[in-house]
């Protein structure tokens, strides 16, 4: 998910997606039953980090730390939520865990794995990823400034 998230925020929305599907087809063939939620999941991810602080603050990595932190907490809190009010997969357990102990045990956990993953990707990536430094971002806003000028109003 780390990787998905970075690639859409520093390479912008079509890097994102592909790569998110890329990687959520990975994700459902080799941890999954089915097949395809994984795919929307990480390609919908993609496509929101693309977004998630790009116009303003042009792909500053120091963000690109919040943007974990932020898509990770909220990927998990909603897996949590489902969890809890789709009793099918509940199994008929209904004890539930509390908010302090989901908190502690799973997602702030996971917050910690993320960031120590993102720290050297967000390296590889800007300094060793697929485009130059810079390069894929002004591109994709040039098209867009010149896209506007056809646009009927």
């Amino acid at each position: 998910m780390v990787f998905v998230i970075l690639t859409g925020y520093l390479f912008g929305t079509m890097d994102g997606a592909v790569i998110g599907f890329a990687m959520g087809f990975l994700r459902d063939m080799l941890a999954s039953t089915t097949l395809g939620i994984g795919m929307l999941i990480l390609l919908y991810i993609g496509i929101i980090s693309s977004f998630l602080f790009s116009k303003k603050f042009h792909s500053r990595a120091t963000l690109g730390f919040v943007q974990v932190i932020l898509i990770t907490f909220v990927y998990k809190t909603l897996g949590h939520l489902l969890y809890y009010f789709v009793p099918l997969l509940t199994a008929g357990d209904h004890m539930y865990l509390s908010v302090s102990t989901i908190m502690i045990d799973s997602i702030l956990p996971q917050i910690a794995i993320n960031l120590a993953i993102s720290f050297p990707m967000i390296l590889l990536l800007s300094y060793l990823g697929p485009y130059r430094r810079g390069e894929k971002r002004i591109a994709d806003e040039d098209r867009l400034a010149s896209e506007e000028v056809w646009q009927i109003r």
